[in-house]
């Protein structure tokens, strides 16, 4: 491989802060605001032009709040959906019972933002990228960034990782941990889809459940809204051109959203993506997008509602759903989450599906915990064994592949970020490494300030 070698320059210093939040995504967002309101001076770098990630801007617009008996999210995130419901941004919900409550991602935008305005700690940096690290020892110190003003140094106390892709941590020299690609769970690109019947269509399902054959209502959990899984059955007896055929069996959601004729279309877009590498990245965006227009004229074909459908807009980057993660003391299994397994280091507590989906692309399996049973989040498994003053929030955190399917659910994530962002705002303030927080200091704070625990 050629390369080049930099000439050494003085870079600007952009600031000074208690707590650096890389990523103002579903869990960054939400560090972000937590670590401000715990009295830490934040700042929150955000590589796209609004907060969310996979919440807003990546139109996801579906997500789990309960045991299937009582709401196990608390805090901010569920101050944040109880704003997006009073201004009708929220799909009938049942936070006790709905196994997914769907919602509208341009309102959640707007929230999330007008919350970040009421935090007077708070800085956001839109369209901004972590490059580098300022390492001391075995310590993060401060990160680079680069944006329209250039390249920069910040310097904190303590950071959070939310990258999703544990960026912050690869830039520190951590030892990560990534799959085969050719295992991971595949990456979908959604749409928003306008100009549909959802009353004809929701009329239809329900005068031929066969169709669907269960699966629209998730083995029968209460959720709000129409939900519909793959196209099998309606494609059945279809003749389809070649390149087309594997759209018959291939992974298809498609749900409705609280605004009237309107539908999220989430179908893997493409398989053995290796999420940290930019040119199987783009390679990816680039098919995935050709397939979403593809699978549309089926729809208006062949599925009743759709007739005048058309795309409103598709999201602007892939959603990946698994790539590097941090190594911790403690690895989250399938077995520990299904088991409802109890940590003295707890973050948060938690249950959703456990949704393996299947790496080639066809299927999701679900795996589904009983009913009032939750599992523990420990801060073990988010924080690095190799450096220090860093934390790991989000899909990042140590868990394996069968297991990654729960602890992903974006309102964990969001639980995630709160945790995190009380725990780098008490340790600034501090001057507390994060992993030697008493476990009955790090209960207390977290619960004063609303993280949901069973007990």
């Amino acid at each position: 491989m050629k390369t080049y070698t930099e000439p050494q320059k003085q870079i600007p210093v952009f600031g000074e802060y208690d707590v650096i939040v890389a990523g103002g995504g579903t869990a960054g967002m939400v560090a972000g605001v937590a670590a401000a309101r715990s009295g830490a001076k934040t700042l929150v770098v955000e590589r796209l032009g609004c907060l969310g990630g996979q919440f807003t801007a990546l139109m996801n617009t579906s997500w789990t709040t309960n045991n299937q008996i009582n709401c196990v999210v608390g805090g901010i995130p569920f101050e944040y959906f109880k704003k997006m419901e009073a201004i009708g941004g929220v799909e009938n919900p049942d936070y006790d019972q709905d196994a997914y409550i769907l919602y509208d991602s341009e309102r959640a935008k707007i929230v999330m933002t007008e919350m970040f305005d009421e935090e007077e700690n708070l800085d956001v940096l839109y369209l901004t990228m972590v490059t580098d690290t300022i390492i001391e020892g075995n310590r993060i110190k401060g990160i680079i960034i680069e944006n329209k003003s250039g390249r920069q140094a910040v310097y904190a106390k303590q950071f959070i990782d939310c990258t999703g892709d544990a960026d912050l941590l690869a830039l520190a020299g951590s030892n990560c941990e990534i799959m085969k690609k050719e295992d991971q769970h595949p990456a979908s690109l959604l749409a928003k889809i306008n100009g549909v019947n959802t009353k004809k269509l929701v009329e239809y399902y329900d005068q031929h459940p066969e169709l669907q054959k269960g699966e629209r209502y998730l083995g029968g959990l209460k959720h709000a809204g129409f939900y519909g899984f793959r196209l099998a059955e309606e494609l059945k007896g279809i003749t389809l051109p070649d390149d087309l055929e594997y759209l018959r069996d291939w992974f298809i959601l498609f749900y409705t959203t609280p605004n009237p004729d309107e539908i999220i279309l989430n179908m893997t877009g493409i398989i053995a993506l290796d999420g940290t590498n930019a040119v199987e990245l783009s390679h990816g965006e680039h098919v995935s997008r050709k397939r979403l227009f593809q699978v549309l004229p089926l729809f208006k074909k062949y599925i009743v509602g759709f007739e005048n459908a058309y795309f409103s807009s598709t999201a602007p980057a892939l959603g990946v759903r698994e790539t590097r993660k941090v190594i911790g003391e403690v690895k989250l299994t399938a077995e520990m989450l299904m088991g409802g397994m109890r940590f003295p280091d707890a973050v948060c507590c938690y249950q959703s599906p456990l949704g393996y989906h299947t790496p080639d692309g066809k299927n999701i399996e679900f795996r589904r915990m009983e009913p009032g049973k939750s599992y523990d989040v420990p801060l073990r498994c988010m924080l690095p064994l190799d450096i220090d003053g860093v934390i790991a929030a989000g899909r990042n955190i140590s868990v394996d592949s069968d297991a990654i399917g729960s602890t992903r659910s974006m309102t964990n994530c969001m639980s995630l970020g709160q945790s995190a962002g009380i725990i780098a705002a008490y340790a600034a303030k501090s001057g507390i490494e994060m992993r030697k927080i008493p476990n009955d200091v790090l209960r207390k704070e977290l619960k004063e300030k609303g993280v949901y625990f069973e007990d």
